[in-house]
């Protein structure tokens, strides 16, 4: 699998499309991938989320229909996808910074935001540490959370903010049975190969894992366990200070090591293993191209 194409043949679907629905299945179809996996390398590989990408694009095409002066300012409205005048007349004011009729009225400067391609670069950039491991089936009991999936990045630290707070992280220290994946775990599941615009996002800590004599630990009152499968995990050290250790891991995984690895993402949960000392670990599942 050419990863770096895929990506690339991505971003040729939603240029294409920009004047009519961008379908989320039809991108994960294309990237053989989830649409969370997806979003999540798309974000640190452009440094700018999906759904802005994409609506920033439809408003640099805008601005150049609104200078040819051709079509009803509504109607432009309603061809990138806005319910009304006033809806579209925000969003061009917050991204070009004016008005979408003054533009018709005097000369302006506006904004441009190009089409993204993808490709491969030799930087010379600091070494990832991994390893690539067979790791039999196991269990994390913890707490889910049903999130929007375009909004992950920004309510995920508002979960654990709260879980520190309201007694659940004291909760799974207390029943902690350390097990690998170790420490505590942020589980983004779901996405269901782009079926579904939600998703789960689970606190949780290991207890159980399917090999000889280890004890299945009962998960605590008022929390759930969670199944997972064997399979191939790309396990990536992220020691140093979060968050930032663990977002220069994505960005080296995603733009770095996986375009040149002969491996395409596993339709699995992504974990985050947080332990002491500024200790982490970031488990990827993979399969051979």
């Amino acid at each position: 699998m050419d990863w770096i194409k895929q990506l690339n043949e991505v971003m040729d679907y939603i240029d294409i499309n920009l004047q009519s629905e961008i379908s989320y299945d039809r991108i994960s179809e294309i990237a053989c991938c989830s649409i969370y996996n997806f979003q999540r390398m798309f974000s640190y590989m452009a440094q700018t989320s999906l759904s802005e990408y994409i609506r920033n694009r439809r408003l640099t095409l805008a601005a150049f229909d609104i200078i040819k002066g051709n079509e009803r300012i509504i109607d432009i409205a309603l061809k990138y996808g806005y319910d009304s005048q006033d809806a579209f007349s925000r969003a061009f004011r917050n991204f070009h910074g004016i008005l979408p009729s003054t533009v018709r009225n005097e000369p302006t400067m506006l904004k441009s935001c190009p089409k993204i391609s993808f490709q491969i670069t030799i930087k010379g950039a600091e070494k990832m540490k991994y390893q690539i491991e067979q790791w039999p089936a196991f269990k994390v009991a913890g707490i889910s959370h049903r999130i929007k999936t375009n909004r992950a990045f920004e309510f995920v630290p508002q979960i654990w903010e709260k879980a520190w707070k309201d007694g659940t992280m004291k909760k799974l220290m207390q029943f902690f049975p350390d097990y690998r994946p170790s420490g505590f775990l942020g589980v983004a599941a779901g996405g269901e190969w782009g079926s579904s615009d939600e998703m789960d996002y689970i606190l949780a800590v290991t207890n159980y894992v399917d090999v000889p004599n280890c004890n299945h630990a009962p998960v605590p009152e008022g929390m759930v366990e969670f199944s997972y499968p064997a399979a191939t995990w790309a396990i990536i050290n992220a020691d140093g200070e979060i968050p930032k250790a663990v977002q220069d891991v994505y960005q080296k995984f995603y733009s770095e090591w996986l375009p040149s690895s002969g491996y395409k993402l596993s339709d699995l949960p992504v974990f985050e293993c947080y332990m002491k000392e500024n200790r982490q670990e970031v488990w990827i599942a993979v399969e051979e191209a």
